[in-house]
């Protein structure tokens, strides 16, 4: 398994409503995207974010299946829309130790 973490940064024009509905976009990724176990959304509630206000935390089954859902014209929307609204956003990708 494997954890792709984004870290999202509003532009300060970005409303509430605008980000709400690019997070109802990102949740629906995983009824359509293979691979994908769970997808968590949601505000930062650390007081150390620096300006890192929101955040997604997407698991996979495997490395395979989230490399491919880069390529995948449902996540190639969800990016272009999050480009549209951030200011900066930070990926990060953690294996997860099989036992």
């Amino acid at each position: 398994m494997i954890t792709h973490v984004v870290l999202i940064q509003p532009k300060s024009s970005t409303s509430n409503e605008k980000l709400l509905a690019l997070f109802q976009d990102v949740q629906a990724l995983q009824e359509i995207i293979p691979g994908i176990i769970s997808i968590s959304v949601g505000e930062n509630l650390s007081h150390y974010h620096r300006g890192f206000t929101y955040g997604v935390i997407m698991r996979f089954v495997d490395e395979a299946h989230l490399q491919a859902h880069h390529t995948h014209p449902a996540h190639v929307a969800v990016v272009t829309e999050l480009d549209n609204l951030c200011q900066q956003s930070i990926d990060f990708d953690l294996p997860e130790p099989t036992l």
